[in-house]
């Protein structure tokens, strides 16, 4: 199988918002490469498909094509390779939005070893893992631990190429680090940094990074008391989820919020 038409065919449906035709794409690519005994193809393929599974919150038929794709990597001998390390990123990242924060960290962990030995330790997907390790430990309330790995990820990114997108992951991770200790400006400023990012690159909003930014804005709107702006950026970052996943998990997340938002500003328009 022709691995980059199937990303790039793949990239395209994703892009356009076609994400049923997406799943349908994948699941047919993987029959075919099934049926060829395609090993090498089907890793990347269970990849893929595991991670549209986890992002419409499908996690156990997520972590079941995970699962598939480091049996293939331990048969065909390619344990320590750059797709295990793949791999291992993608089901700790699964495992994170579960709720399985402890299995997470572990997967993680496993990421940064293989990785560090395959000379790849100030490479961009570092920095990546370092972001999702800071969530992590933000998750298990080890704030400490959480501001640590996102320092190293920004010192990384500092000096990588076109890493826009990483840089706006981790100003979003730094301010959810911020609001949870309670510096709320400081959140507010940097998340701003991460949305002026998006919206001067909107490419980059993919895989739910945009929604997550202005839901955080949203929140901190709220704690503030302008409900108005909590509501807008709301609605907003539902539309983004929406068109990318359907009502998902985080979809549902941002619509209680917006309802609690909405009812405060009725109550503010009755007390006048």
């Amino acid at each position: 199988m022709d691995l980059n038409k199937f990303f790039y065919d793949l990239d395209e449906l994703i892009g356009k918002g076609m994400s049923e035709k997406a799943i349908i794409f994948v699941q047919k690519s993987m029959e075919e490469a099934e049926k060829a005994d395609d090993k090498k193809s089907l890793i990347a393929i269970y990849n893929e498909a595991g991670s549209l599974c986890r992002d419409f919150s499908k996690y156990e038929d997520a972590e079941k094509y995970y699962k598939k794709a480091l049996f293939l990597i331990s048969e065909l001998g390619a344990e320590g390779s750059e797709s295990h390390g793949t791999t291992l990123i993608n089901y700790g990242t699964c495992l994170g939005n579960w709720g399985k924060y402890d299995e997470a960290s572990e997967m993680f962990g496993k990421a940064v070893s293989v990785l560090s030995n395959l000379g790849m330790s100030n490479d961009y997907r570092m920095a990546a893992l370092y972001n999702n390790l800071s969530w992590i430990a933000q998750e298990k309330g080890e704030l400490e631990d959480s501001g640590e790995y996102l320092n190293k990820a920004l010192f990384l990114l500092k000096a990588i190429p076109d890493s826009e997108g990483e840089q706006a992951a981790s100003y979003t991770n730094l301010a959810n680090l911020y609001w949870a200790q309670g510096l709320l400006e400081e959140a507010k400023v940097t998340l701003i940094k991460a949305i002026n990012i998006y919206k001067d690159q909107t490419y980059l909003r993919s895989e739910g990074r945009y929604a997550a930014a202005i839901s955080a804005l949203a929140n901190i709107y709220f704690s503030e008391g302008d409900y108005q702006k909590c509501a807008a950026l709301c609605k907003e970052a539902m539309k983004e989820i929406e068109n990318e996943f359907g009502q998902n998990d985080a979809w549902q997340v941002v619509s209680e919020n917006l309802a609690e938002a909405e009812l405060k500003m009725k109550e503010g328009t009755l007390k006048k």
